[in-house]
């Protein structure tokens, strides 16, 4: 396992509390040389995705069965970057306050866990929902420009019924899958 994680803010500032939309990237790493943001950077212009995975997982602990197969669960994205230093695995996702991107070495951290915290706590038998995969032929630095030059994604506030975890989801996985496409409609 890897040493205990730590977050940091890209755009600066203190972390907002609650739901308003910070317009920031939250970054949390399970690597310990990965503290400074130079390191990010560097991960970013060199390294070509390999891998890209779709997950969702509940969001109501009481019944998540039923709620989830009415619609109400949380999306992200899991990619692997191979390096002179092996493996890395990241997510992607948005929620209420920011975008989230997480590093590890292990999958399992960035798949199971959220800033540290377990995803789904109380129902043991439930584990994330791989939706779907895909290799992928871009670089990091491709998604990266795609995200916050193309398509302005910190400038887009989070809002339930259309600008959510799903519609962020599916713009990177579309971008980064190689043939597939996440036919999910917001």
């Amino acid at each position: 396992m890897g040493s205990a994680p730590s977050r940091s803010l890209i755009s600066g500032s203190e972390r907002a509390k609650g739901y308003e939309w910070t317009g920031k990237i939250s970054y949390y790493h399970y690597v310990s040389y990965a503290k400074d943001l130079d390191e990010l950077i560097a991960h970013i212009n060199k390294n070509k995705i390999s891998k890209v995975f779709l997950y969702t997982t509940p969001l109501y602990e009481k019944l998540p069965w039923i709620f989830y197969y009415l619609g109400f669960f949380h999306t992200y994205v899991v990619f692997c970057t191979e390096t002179r230093r092996g493996k890395f695995w990241w997510s992607l996702e948005k929620n209420g306050e920011a975008l989230i991107l997480q590093m590890s070495r292990n999958v399992e951290d960035v798949r199971d866990k959220n800033e540290g915290e377990k995803r789904i706590k109380k129902t043991g038998y439930w584990r994330p929902d791989l939706n779907t995969e895909d290799e992928s032929s871009i670089s990091f630095r491709q998604l990266y420009d795609y995200i916050i030059v193309d398509t302005d994604q910190l400038n887009i506030k989070y809002n339930f019924s259309d600008e959510n975890c799903k519609k962020f989801a599916k713009i990177v996985f579309d971008k980064i899958a190689r043939n597939k496409r996440w036919d999910y409609v917001v």
